[in-house]
């Protein structure tokens, strides 16, 4: 089967804010689209499998950190929902992070995912990055000095350019209209055949970095290392930490208890670690685990019983530019930064999990870019739309989306044949 897509490249839907998830297919690319679908529901394993379907397409999700860039997650994952892919599972970083909220809290309350349209409208970027009066005069001053200057001035005196507190106060209700202020409100208590440990059976997981610790923190799964009920913590809290862009936003400043962990050691022993109160600084999750692909990997010899799906905001570049050396120590610290928060999940990615993953074009906006205009977000949204489709043509022509190494090494195989074959016949392909 050729996947095709119009000469727009838009595989046949249109943008229309009448719509609930914010677009509208053609005839011909509604055509396509559930032609996809309705093969990947045939393709379901069936009883004789080791985890028998009821005709569900379901799915755990990964969603990458990106900060404005979020808007572009949103629209994959509305696609996604209108396959009929029921999420199971979220686990965030960052902005990846403030949509996995959302959704593992729709999903528990059972409530229709076409709702994070009206949450990503109700969005006023903006308002993330206050400005006072002295940067106001300050930005009269032509050029960009006059903002740098602001900046170093701020920066003498805090921790972080902006309060972050803007994501608070929109986050928090949208959570507490969906009964979600703790974790608690999101442990899962219906799923039986879940490999992974009670501390980690919850709806939602996302990312933060302990830079007073120096370590990744999983959030809840890792809140046992710093209070007594991590059940008790705050969604909104873990959440903004994720977020938390270093010299950007300030870092969340978390009060810990006194705690003791059983840590496991060789032979099936265990060793306790004890932490005295205090307290912690948290920052974006990015800076050492910005796409959490693995997140839900089973930890038995069972194989998965439904595909993690990655959602990956992505520059494809194919022409770089000359590159040039860090002259300062400023430059050098910002290149370290840069380069913690990158390399590890390119590699991940590449060996790894291509094969499950959508890569959406971000229109090089870089993730602190809070002053979009309407046609940029609006691009956002239309390729995180693109992406998804092309992904759900692609899997329903492949069969079923890959859940394990064997079956991603298959897919490779299958794309390599499809594109010869096309090639042969002079037929433009679905780029993918």
């Amino acid at each position: 089967m050729t996947i095709r897509s119009d000469s727009q490249g838009n595989a046949g839907f249109v943008l229309d804010s009448n719509c609930p998830r914010g677009y509208r297919r053609t005839s011909e690319g509604e055509e396509l689209f559930q032609n996809a679908v309705q093969n990947l529901i045939k393709n379901l394993p069936d009883a004789t499998k080791p985890w028998p379907s009821d005709g569900t397409l379901r799915c755990d999700l990964a969603l990458e950190g990106g900060g404005v860039k979020g808007i572009a997650l949103v629209a994959a994952v509305l696609v996604l929902d209108e396959a009929g892919y029921k999420v199971q599972r979220v686990a965030g970083t960052s902005a990846g992070a403030i949509a996995a909220c959302l959704i593992a809290a729709l999903v528990q309350a059972g409530q229709d995912l076409t709702k994070l349209k009206t949450y990503v409208d109700s969005l006023q970027f903006k308002k993330f990055m206050p400005q006072s009066m002295l940067h106001r005069v300050l930005n009269l001053i032509p050029g960009s000095f006059g903002n740098d200057l602001w900046c170093a001035l701020k920066l003498t005196t805090n921790t972080g350019l902006y309060s972050g507190d803007y994501l608070t106060g929109w986050l928090g209700p949208k959570l507490k209209e969906l009964n979600v202020e703790t974790f608690a409100q999101l442990k899962i208590t219906d799923d039986k055949d879940m490999s992974l440990p009670p501390e980690r059976q919850y709806r939602l997981v996302v990312n933060t970095s302990d830079i007073t610790r120096g370590e990744l923190v999983r959030l809840p799964w890792d809140a046992d290392y710093y209070v007594k009920d991590p059940e008790a913590m705050s969604v909104v809290e873990a959440v903004r930490a994720s977020m938390s862009i270093p010299f950007f936003f300030r870092p969340v400043v978390f009060r810990t208890e006194d705690v003791t962990v059983f840590t496991p050691g060789p032979g099936g022993t265990t060793f306790p670690e004890h932490y005295k109160p205090g307290t912690v600084s948290w920052v974006d999750g990015g800076m050492l685990e910005n796409f959490p692909i693995d997140a839900f990997g089973r930890i038995d010899d069972k194989p998965p019983r439904w595909p993690t799906i990655g959602l990956k905001l992505s520059n494809l570049e194919t022409d770089y530019g000359p590159t040039k050396q860090c002259t300062s120590t400023p430059s050098e610290a910002v290149r370290c930064l840069k380069t913690m928060m990158n390399e590890w999940d390119r590699y991940s990615v590449e060996q790894e999990t291509a094969a499950r993953t959508i890569f959406i074009d971000n229109a090089g906006i870089s993730a602190t870019q809070f002053d979009l205009t309407e046609d940029e977000q609006n691009t956002l949204f239309r390729n995180g739309v693109q992406a998804a489709t092309d992904f759900i043509l692609e899997m329903g022509a492949y069969g079923h989306v890959p859940n394990t190494a064997a079956e991603e090494a298959e897919l490779i195989r299958w794309r390599k044949a499809v594109t010869i074959d096309s090639r042969k016949r002079g037929v433009a392909v679905q780029k993918i």
